[in-house]
């Protein structure tokens, strides 16, 4: 298996909702600019490591770092918003073409959030290439 690391620096943002806007009778959707400011942080980092985009399924793990608020001085783990999946999504759809072809071949994830003690807020990415797994269909027939 082939995996590759990295680490994004900055605050993480999660993937918010598109807004929809009416005006003139013309209707059209955007997504909000700080979410799309974070997308493309992340992508421009992954360019930076990743040649070519993974073929095939992948795993995806990520630990988002956040800032911790003065009020929960001695936690580690976020059980507050900004929701954990909305997180993921923006990591997903930014490495999108980078890391891999398409957000579909993502087969697996996992996810954690934590408080950073010193550092600065970021998040660590790893992908994962599942590529050359073993055929389980194939080896329980075999059985």
């Amino acid at each position: 298996m082939q995996n590759i690391q990295f680490i994004v620096i900055g605050e993480p943002v999660p993937k918010a909702r598109a807004r929809t806007v009416r005006k003139g009778g013309r209707t059209w959707s955007f997504t909000p600019k700080k979410v799309a400011a974070w997308e493309k942080t992340v992508k421009e980092e992954a360019k930076k490591i990743f040649n070519e985009p993974f073929l095939g399924p992948v795993m995806v793990s990520m630990i988002f770092y956040l800032s911790r608020p003065s009020s929960r001085r001695k936690d580690i783990w976020v059980s507050t918003t900004p929701d954990l999946d909305n997180l993921e999504k923006a990591i997903l759809d930014a490495l999108n073409g980078v890391a891999y072809t398409d957000d579909r071949f993502v087969v697996g994830k996992n996810a954690q959030k934590k408080y950073v003690r010193r550092e600065e807020p970021s998040v660590l990415i790893r992908v994962t290439s599942l590529s050359q797994q073993i055929n389980l269909t194939k080896f329980s027939e075999n059985s």
